[in-house]
């Protein structure tokens, strides 16, 4: 959407498009926290689990271009719609018994909701306009976490209280208030842009990489989700091979533990990701992204290489860092998508970036634990990713 239609829009749409995302994605956070501890009643091996926690990454892939090139064409109210539909659909079917190839397809399923939420989350940052899109987007993403860390921490308690079923289902029929919610959005004016834009999308693909700093936030933004991924799809794993005799003083269940953790995790997200967010507004999001990235390196070098329950504080450090990391480089992206003649199509490049690290992180963390160890996979990757995040400054510091 161009920068000359959404100026005359303030901030009204963040509430709404983040309430209902939250409300949508409550159903695919929860099987961060338990899929990997029901596998083995549910008949899955640790191989699938990590298929199925990418499944829905690797379909958006293909289907962040399709909700780009859907906004362009319809606007954002039926898509947005249609998400909401598609995630109350999919968080039932987790809990339907079905078996891996439903579940699979609910998850694929889940993968278009999340493209077309996404897209629909950048149209609300632009129609705010101004220079504030770290804070903007800090506030969208914290409160779709919120979502997120009600589900983790409600579904996390019911699982030992009452098992998988009851606590998929009680998840799904909380979703489906996301459906009125879509409803009741009122988007901004010009449902389509087609008119002035040409209908393939390699044209906005190629643009997105012309520029060494648009290459640079790309690298980023495949290399947070990629550590991100790996740490939340082990998480579980982590605590109850590593931490389950010293989480024995606090007298819960890992999967309450790990429920308590992610939800600490989404919860950052809406405390501190509109703070560092604004930060990285007024320092400019590269040099924010690169000290938040060796911030996280050192601290999860504390987390795995020290016992206890220490491990828990240095990773909920870690996490903290990482609601400001996920708001400021969202927001270089942004900044960066309303320079170029098609904004959508550089969105649906950079979530596609995101996603495939995204996909990655889950197919290659269990083989990874079982051959270097949870230590060495958590450090390596949070090494490559200051790896990126100081190239970044870097490149933007000589394009200056």
């Amino acid at each position: 959407m161009p920068s000359r239609t959404v100026k005359k829009i303030n901030n009204r749409l963040i509430f709404p498009v983040g309430a209902v995302i939250a409300i949508g994605i409550m159903g695919d956070s929860l099987m961060y926290s338990l899929l990997p501890l029901q596998a083995e009643a549910l008949g899955f091996s640790l191989a699938g689990v990590g298929l199925l926690l990418s499944a829905n990454r690797i379909i958006r892939l293909f289907s962040n271009t399709w909700a780009g090139l859907a906004f362009e064409r319809f606007g954002p109210r039926l898509p947005f719609v249609f998400a909401a539909v598609l995630s109350v659909i999919t968080t039932w079917l987790y809990g339907a018994g079905y078996g891996f190839a439903v579940f699979l397809l609910a998850r694929a399923g889940w993968g278009v909701a999340w493209s077309i939420f996404r897209q629909g989350g950048y149209v609300a940052v632009w129609a705010a306009g101004g220079e504030r899109k770290g804070r903007l987007m800090g506030s969208l993403w914290g409160l779709v976490r919120v979502g997120s860390a009600v589900s983790v921490l409600l579904g996390g308690y019911l699982y030992d209280q009452h098992g998988f079923p009851a606590a998929v289902l009680v998840v799904a029929g909380l979703t489906l208030f996301s459906i009125p919610g879509a409803l009741l959005v009122r988007w901004p004016g010009g449902q389509s842009d087609m008119a002035e834009r040409p209908a393939s999308p390699l044209a906005g693909w190629r643009e997105g990489f012309s520029t060494a700093v648009r290459r640079g936030i790309l690298a980023v933004g495949f290399m947070y989700p990629l550590f991100e991924a790996i740490v939340a799809a082990t998480l579980s794993k982590y605590i109850e091979f590593n931490l389950s005799d010293s989480i024995e003083i606090l007298a819960v269940g890992i999967g309450t533990v790990a429920g308590l953790m992610l939800a600490l995790r989404f919860t950052a997200d809406f405390i501190f990701a509109p703070l560092l967010g604004a930060v990285s507004d007024r320092t400019g999001q590269p040099r924010a992204i690169m000290v938040l990235a060796f911030f996280i390196f050192i601290n999860i070098l504390l987390a795995v290489y020290l016992d206890g329950l220490w491990s828990l504080v240095f990773l909920a450090l870690v996490f903290f860092a990482g609601s400001g990391m996920f708001a400021a480089a969202n927001a270089a992206a942004s900044g960066e998508a309303t320079s170029t003649a098609r904004p959508h199509m550089f969105v649906s490049l950079f979530t596609t970036s995101v996603d495939a690290g995204a996909a990655l992180g889950p197919l290659i963390a269990f083989p990874l634990v079982n051959l270097i160890g949870f230590e060495m996979l958590y450090a390596s990757a949070a090494g490559v990713l200051a790896f990126a995040a100081l190239r970044l400054w870097s490149i933007a510091q000589k394009s200056a």
